[in-house]
């Protein structure tokens, strides 16, 4: 008889332990016992491969069930349901937020414990579909498109992704760098995950510990002990995305890291050994920040050993189909096909496309939310009229001061951020500023922070 789906039982209580495996084995599980997350730990990383899920008690002697959680690789390497008779509410929900699927209180009920552990299972198998989907569409083979700068990318990917060197992506905001940074790690047949970071989304004063980690008591709010996503990346890829945006004491660090192969944790005294590929994505010119002194030149040229450019779509008008039918095939399915009206081909190659890929996917998004059915058709209007840029009128100048002028206009770009952006955090990262430095700039200028 074929064996069931191991679960990993981690609980120090020899009574809990029995209980759970005549009722996980009269449902069909494997239990695998540990009473320590020192022996979780080993289960986890035997050869024999991850367990299916994960019961995890919260107390325990030594190191606690919400400490092993919280330092294990972000997502959770298996599905985990923590079981507890004594946590508090906000235990049980420190839990939920470090990634467990649920949590089911001692001593459970049999139909409420397997209920918890087939719901898990389930989740992670929608978790790993879409991670193998992700994967597939991210392979060299899948970078969609036919001009020569395409072709030449997908031949750059396939040389250099299997070798350890570090990689710089760069091209404008919203040309793929993600995807290609995708694509080099699927290249590279490394066993472990892609990481990413971005510089510019994070605050600066979060950044330094969602890098390194920290350990427990490290600062206010640090109550367990963290892996960074340097960590997290050990055995994979670590993708530093806008690494322009990085500050530069934190740029110090990061070369160190580079350079010794080591991490410390914040708060932390013994270095953590790591093996990450390195690949760093921006859309600024890195060279001209290095001259500016805002950027360190010993960083740039660890990270510049194999630049990668991904030039903007208005320079490779050929992609535009390919793509175009990528996507209605992605949002609609590849049995609804994409006809184009007369004139379309023409406006789409007429058209700048500042947004890039993005813009595009945007604009074949839209055709489908307002499709009644049968195929999608793209028209000129489709790309002309929504996103054509407006003509600014010529400023008039009257008694204002140059720089009256300019903040009259950052007031007007950050309104319009703020509305689209719905948020000061969505403003700021579709400004791609430090979140903090919009604050302030909001209520310089007066602005309402509501």
């Amino acid at each position: 008889m074929k064996p069931g789906p191991r679960i990993l039982v981690v609980d120090d209580d020899p009574g809990v332990l029995k209980a759970l495996r005549g009722l996980l084995s009269d449902e069909g599980f494997t239990p695998i016992e540990a009473r320590s997350t020192a022996d979780a730990t080993r289960v986890l990383d035997a050869p024999e491969g991850l367990p299916s899920m994960m019961l995890l008690d919260l107390r325990m002697p030594g190191e606690t069930g919400l400490e092993f959680l919280a330092r294990l690789p972000r997502p959770l390497p298996v599905p985990v349901v923590v079981l507890s008779g004594e946590a508090s509410p906000s235990e049980a929900a420190q839990a939920l937020k470090l990634g467990a699927t649920d949590f089911v209180e001692k001593p459970p009920s049999p139909e409420r414990l397997v209920t918890a552990l087939r719901n898990a299972m389930a989740l992670g198998a929608l978790q790993e579909e879409r991670e193998r989907l992700l994967d597939a569409l991210a392979r060299p083979g899948h970078l969609v498109g036919e001009s020569p700068a395409m072709n030449t990318l997908r031949q750059l990917i396939a040389r250099v992704g299997p070798s350890d060197a570090a990689v710089l992506i760069t091209g404008e905001t919203g040309t793929g760098k993600e995807r290609v940074s995708r694509a080099l790690h699927l290249a590279s047949g490394r066993k472990g995950r892609l990481v990413a970071v971005n510089c510019a989304a994070i605050p600066s004063t979060l950044l330094e510990s969602e890098l390194f980690g920290h350990e427990k008591g490290a600062f206010s709010g640090a109550v367990t002990r963290r892996a960074g996503r340097i960590e997290q990346a050990h055995g994979g890829t670590l993708l530093l995305d806008e690494i322009g945006d990085m500050p530069l004491e934190l740029q110090a660090k990061l070369l160190r890291v580079l350079e010794t192969r080591e991490v410390e944790r914040l708060g932390g005294s013994v270095p953590v050994p790591v093996d990450a590929r390195i690949l760093a994505a921006t859309h600024q010119e890195l060279a001209r920040a290095v001259k500016e002194g805002r950027f360190r030149q010993d960083l740039f040229f660890r990270l510049n050993v194999m630049p990668l450019h991904i030039p903007p779509l208005r320079e490779r008008p050929d992609d535009l189909l390919p793509l175009a039918r990528a996507f209605a095939a992605e949002f609609a399915g590849p049995e609804v096909p994409l006809v184009l009206a007369p004139g379309a081909e023409i406006a789409l190659r007429a058209y700048a496309w500042p947004g890039n890929v993005r813009e595009l996917r945007n604009v074949i998004e839209r055709l489908n939310l307002l499709r009644a059915g049968g195929p999608m058709t793209l028209g000129p209007e489709a790309v002309s009229s929504p996103l054509a840029p407006a003509r600014t009128p010529s400023p008039k100048l009257g008694d204002k001061s140059y720089r009256e002028h300019v903040e009259d206009f950052e007031r007007e770009l950050i309104r319009a951020a703020l509305a689209e952006g719905e948020s000061i955090a969505g403003a700021a990262r579709l400004l791609q500023v430090d979140r903090g430095n919009l604050y302030r700039r909001i209520k310089a200028l007066g602005l309402p922070v509501s």
